[in-house]
């Protein structure tokens, strides 16, 4: 095992450890995380579908090295994570997985193009008002939060305090292992949203509006309802990836681009290729970097046991740079003929609003193309939070040449 795995460097750049690991341990336990690290495209990809695996049990594992009487202090983050969807089996996974998916559709999806071309056009219009900017919170947060907010019924006022929610959950849920401070600021942040939401919850029930929150609300118990709590923590579990994923990729995206110009130049003249530098970008420095499950059974996974009861962490990122799976997995290439990722999961947890965070990133890469042609970083050793499953950079200095 590499000893840099979860290091400071680790998170700023984790591809040599992910390199070190395919090479020399493509599965080992780790003591410091307590659980089974899996790196391999093949074995990654059938363990996210392995239903000898599950997902409802990862929380109880995450927090297991606190006390009885710390998880009492921390009860609210850790109910609200136990409802989010991705950390639900069947069939409670179904039937959640039911209530949203008509909100997720790639036809409804598809008819939020115009909005989201006009809301890129304004958050561009105010950023280039300036001589440089940061396309981080000028745009790659700013729209995915605004879809999200729009999408659920969330006023757009209380954009950034869904991202210090989310940012609170992340903390607990993306973290290698949480800490006292990440797990008191999560329990913070659960409780401020879950008191906004009641309160949102019982005026849209007298009022309802034209979104998916109003027809989550609208649904009676006998029709396969949603409880308050179970509707908290799955309004929490939107905001996380309604815009986490978007925010990381269009960021990954914009570094990718500015450091290969030669295919920058290319996606200039055809923007049609921008559905192959999503895809790239995607595989090639993927914003989520892994998913976990928990072995419901006894099994083997590439030659060794696994115990019922383990705990497991499926390595998105290092899956994606497999050189047993991809030519030249290092380099980015936006023609590259052997395309193909599990950024968004695989089985039935696949990413739900994986259609959403394709269309948002296309519309802002091509209009942040179109308008600034001489794209220029100002930032170019972008800072990333130490996250375990999150890979986003923190700030992105852009310099805008058309200020007269």
């Amino acid at each position: 095992m590499s000893a840099e795995f979860l290091s400071p460097q680790y998170f700023q750049d984790p591809y040599p450890v992910f390199n070190d690991f395919l090479v020399n341990s493509p599965i080992f336990w780790s003591e410091k995380m307590t659980a089974w690290i899996v790196s391999p495209y093949a074995e990654v990809e059938a363990g996210l579908r392995n239903e000898k695996l599950n997902a409802g049990e990862r929380m109880n594992k995450a927090a297991a090295h606190f006390s009885d009487k710390e998880r009492a202090k921390y009860s609210v983050i850790l109910e609200v994570l136990s409802n989010w969807l991705v950390f639900q089996d069947p069939p409670q996974h179904t039937r959640l997985r039911k209530l949203i998916s008509k909100s997720f559709t790639p036809r409804t999806i598809a008819a939020l193009e115009p909005k989201i071309e006009l809301i890129v056009s304004k958050l561009l219009d105010a950023a280039l008002k300036k001589e440089e900017f940061d396309l981080v919170t000028k745009l790659s947060f700013q729209l995915p939060a605004i879809v999200i907010c729009e999408l659920l019924g969330i006023p757009l006022e209380r954009a950034w305090d869904v991202k210090r929610w989310s940012d609170g959950a992340a903390g607990f849920s993306a973290s290698a292992r949480v800490s006292h401070s990440e797990a008191t600021h999560a329990n913070e942040t659960a409780i401020e949203a879950s008191e906004y939401l009641l309160t949102l919850f019982a005026q849209l029930r007298k009022q309802p509006q034209d979104n998916l929150l109003s027809r989550l609300l609208g649904y009676k118990e006998n029709e396969d309802g949603l409880t308050d709590a179970e509707l908290v923590g799955l309004i929490v579990n939107l905001f996380f990836a309604g815009f986490e994923t978007t925010e990381g990729l269009i960021g990954n995206a914009v570094l990718a681009l500015a450091a290969h110009p030669e295919q920058l130049a290319k996606v200039q003249k055809d923007s049609s290729l921008l559905e192959n530098v999503i895809e790239e970008v995607l595989r090639f420095d993927s914003s989520i970097l892994k998913q976990s499950r928990v072995a419901s059974e006894e099994l083997e996974i590439a030659g060794e046991r696994i115990s019922k009861g383990d705990y497991i962490h499926f390595l998105i990122g290092a899956a994606n740079r497999d050189p047993a799976r991809f030519r030249n997995p290092n380099i980015f290439d936006i023609f590259r003929p052997d395309k193909g990722h599990v950024s968004f999961g695989h089985g039935i947890h696949f990413c739900i609003g994986a259609p959403l965070a394709r269309l948002e990133s296309r519309i802002a890469l091509r209009q942040l193309i179109d308008r600034l042609p001489n794209l220029e970083l100002l930032t170019q050793t972008p800072e990333y939070p130490e996250l375990f499953a999150v890979r986003k950079p923190l700030k992105l200095l852009v310099r805008n040449d058309k200020v007269s």
